[in-house]
């Protein structure tokens, strides 16, 4: 199904080519600065405003492809029985006012959207701060020639 990577300073929603087809629609792109919002939910139909404009809708099965709602034009790609969805609120001018996409890591991908959304806006505003990493590495441990740790450093 549809996945959401970042790509520089936008996120993107790769579909595969049958998903193309039923959406009328390539790959969505958007800034990562127009992104307000990212929630995680479980109850995947909540996500859905409005009709249908394009793609398809099996009842219960699947959801792919735009919405159309008084507040502007969502897209979706849903498989409610299987995974939590992942909802992306947008700002204008941003041709889209919602994008929601299922999600097997729901909470890693949450977390580093997050991440981008908050070095973009970083980025954009022009200030020098320090952004923590979504993740940090642990810390190694250091070893003394010979491969016994003492958690000193091997030049020491």
């Amino acid at each position: 199904m549809a996945r959401l990577t970042i790509e520089g300073a936008d996120l993107v929603v790769r579909l595969r080519w049958w998903e193309r087809l039923a959406a009328w629609s390539g790959p969505v792109r958007v800034s990562l600065t127009a992104v307000e919002k990212v929630t995680i939910t479980r109850e995947p139909w909540r996500v859905l405003r409005g009709a249908r404009e394009r793609g398809v809708l099996v009842p219960g099965r699947l959801c792919l492809g735009v919405w159309r709602h008084p507040g502007g034009r969502d897209f979706v790609a849903l498989r409610p029985l299987t995974d939590v969805v992942v909802s992306i609120d947008l700002r204008r001018p941003s041709v889209y006012a919602r994008i929601a996409v299922h999600s097997t890591e729901a909470p890693r991908t949450a977390a580093d959207l997050r991440m981008a959304v908050s070095r973009a806006a970083v980025a954009a505003d022009g200030r020098d701060e320090d952004v923590p990493e979504a993740m940090p590495e642990p810390e190694k441990p250091l070893a003394r020639p010979g491969g016994r740790w003492t958690g000193v450093p091997a030049h020491a």
